[in-house]
């Protein structure tokens, strides 16, 4: 068992570095015979609606080797974030690759791992926190399904240039308030339900973390984003490590 888990490449065309990057780690991935599981932890692109093929013509290249992955053998599943909604209808429906818009838990060799893109964080986030229920409704994901996607498109990338820039500040001036929230949502996570990991994404600070304690304990992983640096995780029946890529 090898697995690899990213989230928050926020990938906006194919000619961007971290689209070349991500293109280099899936074509490494299909030359890896050890390789039997890829994550993707929600936020992959900076912004993914429905099944419209404004995106799969966009993204062509990364989609063409996240398929070919699955049809070789390795187990893709991917988790919805919040730039990358209803696309059940895209990557389920039309490749069978799994998509799950709430945490899960997988037996990955030894380990049982909880899984999740991590957008329910932050319980002060009042003003996300009901987007996030709006876009989740049974009428929001057939509406998105009918809009059209270079209208989606266009509208997805203004709003993401004006909300960057005060996210970003916002971010790095509060990374401790962060950790925080990641490492309060680990121990409540683990309360309920005790995991060997707790692999998540979104908070864009990368973090470890142990729960637990005694015999009994876990590790939460915030996996951070490729905004700074371009790594992704992989767990094997050695534990984790951080892969630069």
């Amino acid at each position: 068992m090898q697995a690899w888990f990213v989230s928050d490449l926020h990938l906006k065309d194919l000619n961007e570095r971290n689209s070349i990057i991500l293109l280099r780690f899936l074509r490494s991935l299909a030359g890896n015979t050890k390789a039997t599981h890829l994550f993707l932890l929600g936020d992959i692109f900076d912004l993914w609606v429905g099944d419209s093929d404004v995106f799969q013509k966009k993204f062509q290249s990364i989609v063409d080797e996240i398929v070919l992955l699955k049809k070789n053998g390795i187990e893709v599943v991917y988790f919805e974030g919040n730039h990358d909604v209803h696309v059940k209808g895209f990557w389920e429906e039309k490749f069978s690759i799994p998509v799950w818009t709430s945490a899960q838990i997988y037996q990955l060799g030894p380990y049982k791992v909880h899984l999740e893109h991590g957008d329910l964080m932050n319980p002060e986030d009042v003003t996300y926190l009901r987007y996030r229920n709006v876009i989740r409704q049974d009428w929001a994901e057939k509406l998105a399904y009918l809009i059209p996607g270079k209208f989606l498109d266009e509208a997805g990338n203004l709003a993401s240039r004006l909300s960057r820039k005060k996210s970003s500040v916002r971010r790095n001036n509060q990374q401790e308030k962060i950790r925080k929230l990641i490492h309060t949502y680990a121990d409540q996570a683990f309360a309920r339900e005790p995991y060997d990991y707790m692999i998540t994404g979104h908070m864009h600070v990368r973090d470890e973390y142990t729960v637990g304690k005694d015999s009994k304990k876990g590790l939460s992983i915030n996996l951070g984003s490729w905004f700074e640096e371009t790594l992704a995780l992989c767990l094997d029946e050695n534990g984790h490590r951080w892969v630069e890529l």
